[in-house]
């Protein structure tokens, strides 16, 4: 089976977005770590924020792409079935409430729990309502 075609926008974003993460991952720790001082809850944070960007970028380039000649994300045989747009949000989403939540409660099981929560709702919400890819 050949490996579908995708647009070259799409193949650079991909490759781009892998550093992109790392900044970002690398930008979520200092600052979460700035507010709220535990070094692993900043770590899940950043990792939550970096994997958000990964998913996204290629997703937001994707759909740039004019639908006729667009390739779905989902026909990539190692990519999953499930909305990257949504889900690169909702991982944003996440470390953002996590982190706020940490800031009110100092308490870490609380804070990732909440954030959890925050992300699988946007998720939900952002798989219904953004293009898909």
């Amino acid at each position: 089976m050949s490996e579908p075609e995708f647009d070259e926008s799409v193949v650079r974003a991909d490759k781009r977005s892998k550093a992109v993460a790392l900044i970002v991952a690398i930008a979520a720790f200092l600052l979460a770590r700035e507010l709220v001082v535990d070094v692993q809850f900043a770590s899940i944070v950043a990792a939550a924020a970096g994997v958000g960007a990964r998913l996204y970028i290629p997703y937001h380039a994707s759909v740039r792409v004019p639908e006729s000649d667009r390739t779905s994300l989902g026909e990539h045989p190692t990519v999953g079935a499930y909305h990257h747009g949504a889900a690169g949000v909702g991982l944003a989403v996440l470390s953002v409430v996590a982190v706020a939540a940490f800031a009110f409660t100092q308490g870490f099981v609380t804070s990732v729990g909440v954030g959890i929560i925050a992300g699988v709702v946007s998720y939900v919400v952002l798989a219904s309502v953004l293009p898909a890819q």
